[in-house]
């Protein structure tokens, strides 16, 4: 739900593992082929695809290549949507030529890009772990990844690093093909445009979570931020986490802030480097912004903790 910054080192990272199905470990040009049943399906090597490509797309603006369609960014990834959707009847792909993007998508290492991206939790529900674990002394991920513009509609961004967003399995099956208007973790923040808050129903709230509420204060972008809470079905999904809300205001009740200071004093340099880990222990949460994407629920732990003066 925070912007996830991706580095330079990154993109390169992922450019050089796509195309390495098209050179070998010295660098030398090999094929790129499917095989089926002991039998080669297909092959390609990479000026062909280039010419495919360039074949496809000659009256871009811009001229594309196999390595520009891996590097595009959010904003070019876009205007060449925009392009084939205008030009559909001679940039169509045929089966054959949408396999060969579908095929590189299939045999990307994905542990590898979601490791460089660095992120342990669903960027668009902040509720789910998408971090990778060892298997067989080799990375697999509990992450899926999101194409954010469908691969069927648009085979060439099927290994596009911006159309491609680690993301939970629920998230990832909500979205789908939908193309409403939500958040691109890698350009913007929900987190930027609301908070969660809470809304008491009786005064049984300090033991009982039904007689609460989650509930959010839109700070901008209402319409986007609605089509993206309806997308990924957050509403819903944080009924079910009302619990640690309770939690939370029970804790504001017990951990005041002296009490708060009496910990760090007491357990500075042992168990707590500083304040804020005082407060993690104590909320189950990370409390700045720039960590929400290390810990399931996090955003809503915090806007919160905020809220009730726990932090």
């Amino acid at each position: 739900m925070i912007k996830i910054n991706i580095s330079s080192k990154t993109i390169n990272n992922f450019k050089i593992q796509v195309l390495s199905n098209f050179y070998n470990d010295k660098n030398k040009k090999i094929v790129f082929k499917k095989e089926e049943d002991n039998k080669v399906k297909w092959s390609i090597d990479i000026g062909a695809i280039n010419r495919l490509i360039k074949r496809k797309l000659k009256n871009y603006p811009k001229e594309i290549d196999l390595e520009k369609l891996i590097t595009l960014d959010y904003k070019e990834l876009c205007d060449l949507k925009d392009f084939i959707d205008k030009n559909k009847s001679f940039t169509e792909l045929n089966k054959t030529q949408k396999d060969y993007f579908y095929t590189l998508y299939q045999r990307l290492k994905k542990s590898e890009y979601i490791k460089d991206l660095d992120i342990t939790v669903c960027p668009y529900c902040n509720r789910n772990y998408i971090f990778n674990f060892k298997k067989s002394n080799s990375l697999k991920a509990t992450a899926q990844l999101d194409h954010f513009f469908d691969k069927s509609t648009y085979p060439y961004f099927s290994i596009s690093i911006f159309n491609l967003v680690p993301s939970c399995q629920t998230c990832n099956q909500r979205k789908s093909k939908i193309q409403n208007d939500i958040y691109h973790p890698f350009i913007e923040a929900f987190n930027d445009d609301v908070k969660f808050k809470l809304k008491l129903k009786d005064c049984k709230f300090y033991y009982d979570k039904d007689s609460l509420e989650i509930e959010k204060k839109i700070l901008k972008n209402e319409d986007k931020v609605n089509s993206h809470i309806k997308t990924f079905n957050i509403d819903n999904l944080y009924e079910e986490h009302k619990d640690i809300v309770l939690e939370l205001i029970q804790k504001a009740q017990i951990y005041n802030e002296s009490y708060i200071d009496e910990l760090y004093q007491k357990y500075e340099g042992t168990l707590f480097k500083n304040r804020e880990d005082v407060l993690r222990h104590i909320t189950g949460g990370f409390i700045e912004d720039k960590d929400i994407n290390k810990r399931p629920l996090s955003k809503l732990i915090k806007d919160i903790s905020e809220e009730l003066e726990l932090i």
